[in-house]
């Protein structure tokens, strides 16, 4: 009877622990994905187009799909390596593929038993409050207009788990708040702007020097 109640006590605190730790604010980005910040740039420019979006989910719509697309244009305006110009000028074209567009689903509960891990099934609804989680997944492709070679293809993920009480910080330009404000300081939106940060950071370290030929 004693062991008994020492593995239950055991398991409480582990369910407890691990609770605590899915409290966390957090964004996971995939750190394979990460590269160093981008120095500021003056120079040449390679001229690129960007491809609508591909939607390969039913977890976004037409409209988001465009509203991202937009948001993504503007990264990589500031960037300033590339001019965006229309594929038939371009000598570059970006293509982007949604695969994983979630904006909320359950993350489990916050404090005894949360995380939403077999754990907390084990403990099922006991106190604690339920997290947002959002996710997103991209495919990205920088092709050679001229050939259609794929240069350089990658998948970005990210995930972004709310902190309760505390509001998420998300972009305040323009842009996004044109076209993705039902996101702002909330999970979808800072892993929107995660995985569009890494999209235009992989595309500026990975576009070959002889593609820099535009005059600024």
């Amino acid at each position: 009877m004693k062991k008994s109640f020492q593995l239950l006590g055991c398991a409480v605190t582990l369910l407890f622990l691990a609770g605590c730790f899915s409290t966390k604010a957090h964004s996971v980005l995939d750190k394979s994905l990460m590269g160093q910040p981008l120095s500021p740039y003056a120079g040449a420019r390679a001229k690129i187009a960007v491809n609508d979006f591909e939607l390969k989910t039913s977890g976004i719509d037409a409209q988001t799909g465009l509203a991202v697309k937009d948001y993504f244009i503007s990264i990589l305006n500031t960037t300033k390596r590339f001019t965006v110009v229309a594929p038939q000028e371009a000598d570059l074209v970006i293509s982007v593929g949604i695969i994983e567009f979630i904006p909320e689903s359950s993350g489990g509960k916050s404090g005894l038993a949360g995380g939403g891990s077999s754990a907390s099934s084990f403990m099922g609804g006991l106190l604690g409050e339920v997290l947002n989680k959002a996710n997103m997944q991209l495919s990205l492709r920088i092709i050679d207009r001229a050939s259609s070679t794929v240069i350089n293809s990658r998948d970005i993920q990210s995930q972004a788990v709310e902190n309760p009480g505390k509001k998420i910080k998300t972009p305040h330009d323009k842009v996004f708040k044109a076209g993705l404000s039902e996101y702002a300081g909330k999970p979808m939106g800072k892993v929107i702007h995660d995985c569009l940060i890494e999209a235009g950071r992989y595309i500026a370290q990975n576009v070959p020097l002889s593609y820099y030929n535009t005059p600024r």
